[in-house]
């Protein structure tokens, strides 16, 4: 068997001894046991930006260096330069930080999430040149799984606030921040939607782990949430920024979609219902005291029934 296929193998282990853990570091004490074991390494495991350093996490062999400073040693560069650095022998390496004398090659591979760089895979061992680019090429989608996939979806609910407080406690659900959608105006201020001119929507963007929970799922809820014959309104919030919709960037969900649509209208028995289904053009985020709305102020305003936010945690 080629390094490559075992790889492969691992990589499919590791996603069934993934699938359904959310917790990034539970993902990544079992992905460094599983390398650790099966690939024989000395020293697997993980480092976590905490602000300017990173602080050791999960790992398997010897003790280490607990903390390690931005851009400094093999991981410290590999978090500033924000790539995977191949290390043949680690006493050539400029700056090298000895937490072992028997570490002779290295190889880190950053962690990204959500655009940052949230920690890196350390991995080293105790021969010379033991890493090379199928390592380089298969570690990096092993660093991938630690925050799991992420996918996007935009919804138009009426006031926003409650809309992102529902999604929130969604299990599987990784980020919400609320904003506007699909106008006509370059970041536009809260003042300026609501004054109905602006042609945007308030929306809440929803990223989610699909191996977690599904979109058909978070659409279905969507219209638990929303009164899908009601035309620019929701509750007593009235006028074109309240209108109710999905909005996708991936072409793939599109087709899925406009299934849930067409079973939504049978299930009302409908030809037709003011609920947008297109694609994003646009999305600005809304000012942060928007952000968690009502979290910072538990007994503000929500068009929606205290009734679906129980319902949102019990799922």
């Amino acid at each position: 068997m080629t390094k490559a296929e075992k790889y492969e193998g691992l990589l499919r282990q590791a996603r069934s001894l993934l699938s359904g853990e959310s917790d990034a570091i539970a993902r990544m004490a079992n992905l460094a046991a599983l390398l650790h074991a099966e690939m024989g390494f000395w020293w697997t495991g993980f480092y976590r930006v905490d602000g300017e350093q990173l602080v050791l996490g999960p790992f398997q062999g010897p003790v280490a260096c607990t903390r390690i400073p931005f851009g400094r040693g093999v991981c410290g560069t590999s978090w500033s330069e924000k790539r995977t650095i191949v290390v043949p022998d680690v006493e050539q390496f400029p700056g090298h930080i000895a937490c072992s004398s028997l570490s002779r090659s290295e190889i880190v591979v950053p962690l990204w999430n959500d655009g940052q760089i949230s920690g890196v895979l350390d991995i080293d061992s105790r021969e010379l040149d033991a890493f090379d680019d199928t390592d380089r090429e298969w570690l990096e989608k092993f660093a991938a799984l630690v925050y799991g996939p992420r996918k996007d979806i935009w919804f138009a609910a009426g006031c926003f606030w409650g809309a992102q407080k529902f999604f929130k406690l969604i299990d599987g659900v990784v980020f919400t921040e609320v904003g506007y959608a699909n106008g006509r105006v370059e970041n536009p201020s809260y003042e300026q939607v609501y004054t109905d001119t602006t042609g945007h929507a308030e929306c809440v963007h929803v990223r989610y782990n699909p191996e977690m929970v599904s979109l058909r799922r978070l659409v279905e809820l969507f219209f638990r949430i929303i009164d899908p014959l009601s035309l620019n309104r929701q509750g007593e919030d009235v006028g074109t920024r309240y209108r109710t919709g999905v909005y996708y960037r991936d072409g793939e969900d599109a087709p899925v979609l406009e299934d849930l649509f067409a079973e939504t209208r049978k299930r009302l028995g409908v030809g037709e219902m003011p609920v947008e289904l297109l694609p994003l053009k646009s999305f600005f985020t809304a000012e942060e005291y928007h952000q968690n709305y009502l979290d910072k102020n538990p007994g503000g305003y929500c068009h929606l029934s205290p009734d679906v936010f129980k319902l949102a945690s019990k799922l």
